[in-house]
């Protein structure tokens, strides 16, 4: 794997200050007469959709302070779409266009810096800056996105929509996840489950994209799906995933201007794929993916954050045996690696 310059790794890193620390969508703003009263209005795009803002009156000064920041924004999002094609250029892996669309969409709504993290393939896509080399492309190839929330009052918030005008619905507030997936696809579609009265937890668009929606399961007696209703949604109970989501870390998405996501720390999501790769039996597939992916970030993680890896891999080892450490086992002795936690004990 090819090692990321550091220099390369400093713009990287002053992109995901300044799209962290961004309050404001990127919007070009306009003024409205609507009955002899002006009303400041602004146009960005969202996902696959140009979408209308409603920032107030034109006479107010907290409106006129949001519309200065919207267009400020716009300055700044330019900028990052230069720097953006340049880590492109440079290797960084980026997301394909229907990914990041989604992914726009649901960072828009506020999910990811309200408690959604960014899981599956999607989330190893984001794993190159933070490990330090380019990982293999091979293993980034994704028709689906997982999503997962250890809350289940996740609900979607866009600041630049507060309230709609008198004359016009635009800002009126998001109901479900199934329409701010439409935002990035209009075709999206719930997917029915077992129970025709239970939340979705599936989403697929007409091209065969899947969006699901996963949640901590907290005991076997979990419903599945488990309501969110906040998005007007469900989320498929898993085992491990309060491990795999605990303390994620911030990133960005290399689409458009740069995506805020949060997505599992690299080492545990390297461990969870181990032992994720020991209960696909039946899926060879999705099992050499796994222990692809697992294998890519370990050797990574070795020049990197070794120390991480250890971490990761002793925590999870102290969870229990059977559903942790044995399928750990079995996947490193598959990759054909010696557990760094059991070569540093010694014999």
């Amino acid at each position: 794997m090819k090692s990321l310059q550091p220099a390369l790794i400093t713009l990287y890193a002053d992109l995901l200050q300044q799209v962290t620390a961004s309050t404001a969508p990127a919007a070009s703003v306009r003024t409205q007469t609507v009955k002899g009263k002006d009303y400041l209005k602004a146009n960005t795009t969202i996902g696959s959709e140009r979408r209308t803002i409603y920032i107030g009156n034109a006479a107010d000064s907290d409106a006129m302070i949001r519309a200065q920041a919207m267009r400020e924004e716009m300055e700044r999002a330019r900028s990052r779409r230069q720097t953006i094609g340049l880590l492109h250029r440079a290797g960084f892996p980026r997301p394909s266009p229907e990914v990041g669309r989604v992914l726009e969409a649901l960072a828009s709504a506020n999910l990811f810096r309200k408690g959604m993290v960014l899981a599956g393939t999607a989330a190893y896509q984001c794993y190159s800056p933070m490990v330090g080399v380019i990982l293999p492309a091979a293993s980034m190839m994704t028709q689906d996105l997982d999503l997962a929330t250890a809350s289940l009052a996740l609900s979607a918030d866009f600041e630049g929509r507060p309230t709609a005008a008198p004359d016009d619905q635009a800002g009126a507030p998001v109901q479900s996840l199934g329409e701010i997936l439409r935002w990035a696809d209009s075709t999206f579609q719930a997917l029915p489950g077992l129970d025709p009265k239970a939340l979705p937890s599936h989403f697929r668009a007409r091209s065969g994209f899947l969006v699901d929606v996963l949640v901590p399961q907290r005991s076997r007696k979990d419903t599945n799906p488990v309501p969110i209703p906040g998005l007007q949604a469900g989320g498929t109970p898993l085992q491990h995933l309060a491990w795999l989501i605990n303390d994620p870390s911030p990133t960005i998405a290399l689409y458009g201007s740069g995506v805020f996501v949060r997505v599992p720390q690299p080492a545990r999501y390297a461990v969870h794929k181990l032992i994720l790769a020991q209960k696909r039996r039946s899926d060879t597939i999705k099992r050499r993916k796994d222990l692809a992916q697992a294998r890519s970030l370990i050797e990574a993680l070795s020049g990197s954050e070794p120390h991480a890896f250890e971490d990761a891999m002793d925590d999870a080892r102290s969870q229990g045996a059977k559903g942790w450490s044995e399928p750990i086992d079995r996947s490193l002795q598959e990759l054909g690696l010696v557990d760094p936690v059991e070569q540093k004990a010694g014999p």
